[in-house]
């Protein structure tokens, strides 16, 4: 039962990530997804908050497991990010979602497909 929630922490992660990266390219990148397209942006900040909250509740169940499949990702960022988009909603850094976007994602996603096989092959 644990692994079954901790696969599901993943695999909300990496549809998560796969709904951002198709908005994105669907806007033609990721600079005017945020800058100048706003339901996208919207859209996009609600996926980063479900990735936070999915890490958060990981954490609750291991808090070793997700450094474990990716210790190079900077976990905590992760979590936090939630708090600082719902806290300053009304004055975002559009950079730091732009950032996350370019240079964060795709780790992020491999890390929870490489997850998501490890644990379906323990089942």
């Amino acid at each position: 039962m644990r692994s079954e929630r901790i696969a599901k922490c993943f695999s909300d992660m990496l549809q998560a990530i796969t709904l951002i990266q198709a908005w994105v390219e669907e806007a033609g990148g990721a600079d005017y997804a945020v800058l100048h397209d706003r339901k996208t942006r919207s859209a996009i900040e609600r996926q980063l908050l479900v990735i936070s909250e999915a890490a958060i509740r990981l954490d609750k169940l291991d808090q070793a497991i997700a450094s474990k499949h990716a210790p190079s990702i900077d976990w905590p960022g992760i979590r936090g990010i939630g708090n600082f988009i719902r806290h300053k909603y009304d004055d975002l850094d559009t950079t730091v979602v732009v950032d996350v976007i370019h240079n964060r994602l795709d780790e992020l996603k491999s890390a929870c497909e490489h997850a998501l096989q490890e644990h379906s092959t323990r089942e």
